[in-house]
């Protein structure tokens, strides 16, 4: 007489793997929401970077002023908040810093990714930052802007968005921390 063996798992050792999975499961799930927040925490200093390079290329090619803006609809400046509500990027031929019917927007960036995050600028580009025909960063009174804008994770360090005098940026990783 011969006997059959069936091949396969046993309820308890299939029991043992889903034990171990999840047990794993649970020690991967912080490490991947940090690496989550530094990422979108990245992704929004490079937006903001990138964005400043374009709004300064358009000045040169319009020969006029460009400006980026604070914007939580896509359509309106806002003067409250920081850069993580998103933006736009208008040409403003009459210098009113007002987007006007007929100004045609460049760019815009939704902050819908990027909640959870800050964004605030210093004092010169709390707002908005303003470039004229030759590619400098201009206040609206005339005066040169520059200044940092601030990119914040919770639990992470701070990542600068530094825009110089002459409009070039730098993004510098630093080891001041965020505000939780």
């Amino acid at each position: 007489m011969s006997r059959s063996y069936s091949r396969g798992f046993t309820l308890i050792e299939l029991m043992v793997v889903l034990v171990l999975i999840a047990g794993t499961l649970t020690m991967a799930a912080p490490a991947f929401g940090d690496w989550l927040a530094k990422s979108r925490q990245r992704n929004l200093a490079s937006a903001i970077d990138n964005t400043i390079a374009l709004a300064r290329t358009e000045a040169i090619k319009r020969n006029g002023r460009v400006i980026i803006c604070i914007s939580a609809d896509q359509q309106t400046c806002t003067q409250s908040g920081g850069w993580e509500q998103g933006w736009l990027v208008y040409f403003d031929p009459d210098n009113s810093r007002t987007l006007n019917v007929n100004e045609p927007i460049i760019h815009h960036e939704s902050g819908g990714s990027f909640s959870r995050l800050s964004a605030p600028g210093n004092k010169s580009v709390k707002s908005y930052l303003s470039f004229v025909g030759n590619g400098k960063p201009k206040l609206l009174g005339g005066g040169l802007q520059a200044g940092t804008i601030f990119v914040c994770a919770p639990g992470q360090n701070e990542i600068r968005v530094v825009m110089a005098a002459t409009g070039r940026t730098r993004t510098e990783h630093t080891s001041t921390p965020c505000p939780p």
